[in-house]
């Protein structure tokens, strides 16, 4: 007799809803805990809780938000395709590190908040992930290190003034991003 998915995934009766691609390649909103739970089973990833402030969550089906979350997700993927390494060190991210970019903004897309339009996703010379966003003198890179231990954090900085920030919760990511459009 098999148990039900459902009842061997402890909470999943309290995951967000989630979006998702299906076999066809469409993007998918929902919140079937049963089809959440497979995911975060066959990939292995956590999906975050909503965090209190962010307001009723959004359809994604036609929102900014998925959209730019997929182009990002599709230069992810190729960045996984790179040769793995050159004579000058690792040119293709570890799965952790792009997962870990994911992680950092997939719940402000839950949550229908978009995110500016990357200028540049690529991976350095250590096989870190850089994601770069750009807004007059404001620059604002997210960088997921290589290691599979190693936090993901951003950059910013506008003229003389730079900084790391290391607390990527929901809600700072959301702050920075209005940092960079010119929000005090």
């Amino acid at each position: 007799m098999s148990v039900p998915l459902q009842d061997r995934v402890a909470g999943a009766d309290v995951l967000p809803p989630y979006v998702w691609r299906n076999a066809e390649g469409e993007a998918v909103a929902g919140g079937d805990t049963r089809l959440v739970s497979e995911k975060i089973i066959l990939l292995g990833i956590a999906l975050p809780r909503p965090a209190p402030g962010f307001g009723p969550l959004q359809p994604l089906e036609s929102s900014e938000a998925l959209s730019r979350f997929s182009k990002l997700d599709s230069a992810l993927r190729s960045l996984q395709s790179e040769p793995e390494s050159d004579e000058f060190g690792p040119m293709r991210p570890s799965a952790a590190s792009v997962a870990r970019v994911k992680e950092v903004l997939f719940p402000l897309v839950q949550r229908g908040i978009g995110f500016p339009e990357t200028l540049d996703v690529g991976a350095d010379h250590d096989g870190a992930v850089r994601v770069v966003w750009e807004n007059g003198p404001r620059f604002l890179e997210l960088v997921a290190p290589y290691e599979d231990d190693a936090a993901a954090y951003f950059y910013y900085s506008e003229g003389d003034q730079f900084g790391l920030q290391r607390d990527l919760t929901a809600d700072t990511v959301r702050r920075r991003f209005n940092w960079l459009s010119g929000a005090r």
